[in-house]
């Protein structure tokens, strides 16, 4: 290993701890979309994903973390960002310590939903009320035709008014 995969694995190299696992779902989004991330992921940039014109929040949330814990994590994901024309909540579902495992693909669910949908003076949502309004959460593998649809919306004139 060279001093920079050495450096990555000791800065980067555990995928529970939440900012890593925030990068790492953001992979996962690219990689789901078929898009090209870029040479060097931009922490602060305006959106994470961008497909188009379509700008996409990708949010992430797991049951477990790297630090030791009592049991599960309560699930909850910030919404404080708006300019995006969706976000996307990824959470690693699966709650056993010892088969989590983030690069399991089955592993992970998935919800795109449009930012006008949300409440605007929400912080948060957690898993509950985000099922109770959008259903089930998707495979990584449904996420293409999720964000295609939002195409429709996004590629609209705005509407004139007299």
């Amino acid at each position: 290993m060279n001093d920079l995969d050495v450096f990555l694995r000791w800065n980067s190299g555990h995928l529970l701890e939440n900012r890593t696992r925030g990068a790492h779902a953001e992979w996962l989004v690219h990689q789901a979309l078929g898009l090209d991330p870029g040479e060097h992921r931009i922490e602060w940039a305006e959106v994470d994903v961008t497909d188009g014109a379509i700008g996409l929040e990708v949010k992430s949330a797991a049951y477990g973390q790297c630090l030791p814990q009592e049991g599960p994590s309560a699930i909850s994901f910030p919404i404080e960002q708006r300019v995006a024309t969706a976000y996307v909540f990824c959470l690693l579902a699966e709650q056993a310590p010892e088969r989590v495992d983030p690069q399991d693909l089955s592993q992970w669910q998935f919800w795109v939903v449009p930012t006008g949908k949300l409440d605007g003076e929400r912080k948060s949502i957690g898993l509950q009320p985000l099922i109770r309004a959008y259903g089930e959460g998707i495979s990584d593998e449904e996420l293409p035709a999720r964000i295609e649809a939002l195409r429709p919306s996004v590629l609209q004139p705005p509407e004139q008014t007299c």
